[in-house]
């Protein structure tokens, strides 16, 4: 399984088939640079909340 079926299969478990449905077709209409920008913001968004994980982590072992 690549990464992005896996991705998809936790989507899935996580919301609504017709959530994801709806923004999967929201994203098919998207210009490229969007979607780019999209993922960008994702990436951020991720990074960030690792790093308030971590630092949850770091203040419990306190």
């Amino acid at each position: 399984m690549d990464r992005t079926e896996e991705l998809f299969n936790k989507l899935l478990d996580e919301h609504p088939p017709e959530l994801i449905l709806g923004a999967l077709d929201e994203m098919a209409r998207m210009p490229k640079e969007e979607l780019l920008a999209l993922g960008k913001l994702c990436e951020i968004i991720n990074r960030a909340e690792a790093a308030e994980t971590e630092k949850a982590k770091n203040h419990q072992l306190d």
